[in-house]
């Protein structure tokens, strides 16, 4: 490490934190009148037919830790009640007999005018100064109180988890003899340094998942291809994403369960289908798998940890498709007996074959994966034979070309390293941050441009003073903007680039069309409210450091004959066909790029297992991708 420039570390710290609910004690100190706003949840009424499967959302807060103070921001960003500033002193000293210390500031239109809440801060770090305080008006400043509030409030409540992690690793890296910056992946996509994390932990959410869209990024941009479609499958989850005209999504204002946020990070659906996911039968008897997973212990019944259900890897392990004598490149021996005893849970009840059962498991975890796709793709308004499919991850190379026949996409890419690939994104991402801020301009009234210009001018002032606290001068920080649009009277909004800045008046009906067009695309043509005004409802401004990253190694095109990569020959019981045969098992370190062969064979690597059914091409290109090619 003393010879490293740059240490860059994903985390799921927050992410556990959330998904667990285990965090801080938390304080919140409220305008009076709206201390209940946390337990009512914003009506958080799910889809469901039975109103009985509707619940409130948990309590984050307890009821005598949210203090109510008078003071009052009106709707245009007037005082009409000034701060009581006793109250807030009172309500400090309160929170540190209780022991509290981590706090959130929220006061109604705050996003209009921080004043209140920048005064509050300042009075709590005078009389609890062990106290992590944040304010709502700067994680969130945009309108709708109860995600500005949530978005504070779950910045406090992982701060304790966070820092302690950021603490750790920071000195163990230091131990180890790096002297460089320490800096951590976000979620919205890029590197931050530990001291701006320090004051905003909630960026951390998703690092893992973001790191892997970023990667395939920069290396379908090397490849030439601008419409990618990711997927990621390891352990106990799927997740997948979509790359379009080379940028990848973000997705705004998350919904974290069933709190309401204003979290940007990058657009990735996770689903429980992963090496862990466990096969059950419903109560109607009906095969299911996952989200329930067997985690690492006691893990899958193949491991001999004790672990008795059927999993994704059990069955893969029944079929034949993973090596159980060579299991991680011969460093861990797979207990097939104990695999196939499992399946029995899925067999018996239908009288089927432990082969059976494993392909109705194989099928399953497909099926569930290519739902998820498509609803990262074609519920979007996207088409997935558009599109390529970048498939990572220890597991999904196993299922990855089943599932680009299940949505017709005809290219599928498997990076090298295919296990790690996250990590290759996390290294080759930029420094990156992203300041939000309401401006509810009426496009119907293009005079008020000069009043958007003047919020887009500070929010640019602000992210170049952020930026050279990390160490990034304006000369090597790149500004680019964007916004969202919404008809009025809706609730949510589209995202959309702004090409032009700063903006004139003749450009709000250019900006009002390719609303349109969007919102068209996104949800149908015809769907779009014609005749209805449109708004742009907030401005984003995303400050980039580039960084140097290095090329992926250009390798000779030298194909191989069959034979010389030859591990083994195999008996596998193929779903595709639902019988047994004789598969030839390649070893993937021999497979050097150019080479080219039909399936069904496997590939097997150190890290993963690669199949390749019927049908399907393999090659090798001059990056080491392992490429498939499908007939659809």
């Amino acid at each position: 490490l003393g010879r490293a420039d740059l240490f860059v570390n994903a985390t799921t710290v927050v992410t556990n934190a959330i998904t667990q609910l285990r965090g801080s004690d938390i304080g919140v100190i409220v305008t009076s009148g709206f201390a209940d706003e946390f337990h009512f949840g914003g009506g958080p009424r799910g889809a469901f037919y039975d109103d009985h499967l509707n619940r409130n959302v948990p309590i984050l807060v307890q009821r005598d830790a949210i203090i109510e103070v008078n003071e009052r921001i009106n709707y245009a960003g007037e005082e009409i009640v000034p701060l009581n500033e006793g109250e807030v002193v009172q309500a400090a000293e309160r929170y540190q007999e209780m022991g509290i210390e981590a706090i959130a500031i929220c006061f109604l239109s705050s996003h209009l005018n921080s004043g209140h809440e920048e005064r509050a801060r300042q009075l709590v770090n005078d009389a609890h100064p062990e106290a992590f305080v944040t304010l709502s008006s700067e994680v969130f400043p945009v309108a709708g109180e109860f995600r500005r509030w949530m978005t504070a409030v779950f910045n406090s409540f992982v701060q304790s988890s966070a820092q302690l992690y950021l603490d750790t690793i920071t000195e163990q890296v230091r131990a180890a003899g790096y002297g460089g910056t320490v800096a951590f992946f976000q979620g919205v996509g890029g590197a931050a340094t530990r001291e701006r994390v320090q004051r905003f932990p909630l960026s951390l959410l998703a690092s893992g998942p973001a790191g892997g869209a970023i990667g395939a990024r920069q290396l379908a941009l090397e490849m030439g291809v601008e419409n990618v479609l990711i997927g990621d499958m390891g352990g106990t989850s799927f997740d997948t994403g979509l790359i379009h005209a080379g940028e990848v999504r973000i997705n705004k204002n998350l919904q974290l369960g069933p709190f309401q946020t204003g979290v940007n990070i990058v657009d990735v659906l996770s689903v429980g289908a992963g090496g862990g996911s466990i096969a059950w039968l419903s109560e109607r008897g009906v095969p299911q798998v996952g989200p329930q997973s067997a985690g690492s212990t006691p893990g899958p019944a193949c491991y001999g940890r004790g672990g008795t259900d059927p999993t994704v890897t059990d069955a893969m392990l029944v079929l034949g498709l993973i090596d159980g004598t060579n299991y991680l490149g011969g460093r861990f021996t797979l207990d097939s007996a104990a695999a196939g005893a499992a399946m029995d849970t899925i067999a018996t009840p239908f009288q089927w074959s432990r082969q059976r059962a494993a392909a109705a498991i194989h099928d399953l975890v497909i099926v569930n994966m290519a739902t998820a796709v498509r609803e990262i793709s074609v519920e979007k308004g996207y088409d997935p034979r558009d599109f390529m499919f970048l498939a990572y991850g220890g597991t999904l190379p196993l299922f990855a070309a089943q599932i680009a026949a299940h949505l017709n996409i005809k290219r599928v890419v498997i990076p090298d390293n295919s296990s790690v690939f996250c990590a290759r994104g996390v290294l080759a991402s930029d420094f990156m941050l992203r300041l939000d801020q309401a401006v509810a301009w009426n496009l119907a009234d293009a005079t008020d441009v000069a009043r958007v210009n003047s919020i887009g001018e500070r929010l640019e002032a602000t992210a170049h003073e952020e930026m050279e606290l990390q160490g990034f001068p304006a000369s090597d920080t790149t500004i680019s903007f964007s916004a969202d649009f919404r008809f009025l009277g809706q609730v949510f909004e589209l995202s959309l680039p702004l090409t032009t800045w700063p903006l004139g008046e003749d450009d709000a009906s250019g900006l009002a069309q390719a609303f349109f067009d969007t919102y068209e695309r996104t949800y149908g043509q015809g769907t779009a409210w014609k005749g209805a005004e449109e708004e742009m409802v907030n401005l984003s401004v995303t400050a980039t450091a580039v960084r140097y990253k290095p090329s992926l190694p250009i390798s000779e095109l030298a194909p191989m004959a069959i034979d010389d990569m030859t591990k083994s020959i195999r008996t596998v019981y193929l779903p595709q066909t639902g019988d047994a045969r004789e598969v030839t098992v390649l070893d993937a370190a021999k497979f050097s790029p150019g080479t080219s062969l039909e399936g069904p064979v496997i590939i097997d690597a150190s890290d993963t297992t690669i199949f390749v059914p019927p049908g399907v091409r393999a090659s090798r290109d001059e990056f080491r991708n392992f490429v498939l090619e499908l007939e659809v």
